[in-house]
């Protein structure tokens, strides 16, 4: 998988689907005075077609783990179960990947802020999926990040778009890379 980094000057429209994209919106504007929103601050009412994209994670540690609180019906229909109260090491371990916890997430969770990822997933049971993925920071007390929210929309038999991008450039990077080509 490879992804973008999503800061200050990331151009939300670089993200392929208008979903992610109004999730990155409405995330950003719960974010106040360089604070990043809580989980206390989402309003399923504000984005309910988003809801069966969206998931949130509970941080475990400095980002050991993390446990699924809840997801959307998209997000378990693709990975054919239930995942409240699953850890992505325990989701992970069942689709034989070796990358536990998977290295995007801590990123977020240690105060990395948002990314954008895209490329294969390894489902346990299922063919591999194209996923495109934007996992946001959400904090408490507006600084320690707690909980993740993430967007996530799935593509059967996918593979990578022609996008060349290492993880975590930012925007600028990748459009110029893309630019040259």
């Amino acid at each position: 998988m490879r992804g973008v980094a999503v800061g200050e000057a990331f151009d939300p429209g670089f993200l392929p689907d208008n979903k992610l994209q109004r999730l990155f919106a409405y995330w950003q504007k719960l974010c106040r005075d360089e604070r990043m929103p809580s989980r206390r601050d989402i309003d399923p009412v504000e984005i309910p077609d988003l809801l069966p994209n969206i998931f949130l994670l509970d941080v475990v540690g400095d980002g050991e783990d993390f446990v699924f609180r809840l997801a959307g019906t998209l997000v378990e229909d693709a990975f054919s179960m239930t995942l409240h109260g699953k850890s992505i090491a325990e989701i992970q371990r069942q689709a034989g990947s070796t990358g536990i916890p998977d290295a995007h997430h801590i990123e977020v969770a240690r105060g990395g802020g948002p990314r954008y990822q895209e490329g294969n997933m390894p489902v346990a049971g299922r063919e591999h999926w194209m996923i495109h993925r934007l996992l946001l920071p959400l904090a408490s007390d507006g600084e320690t990040v707690d909980v993740l929210m993430g967007g996530a929309i799935f593509l059967l038999g996918g593979q990578e778009s022609d996008r060349t991008a290492e993880p975590w450039q930012t925007a600028q990077q990748v459009n110029k890379v893309q630019s040259k080509h």
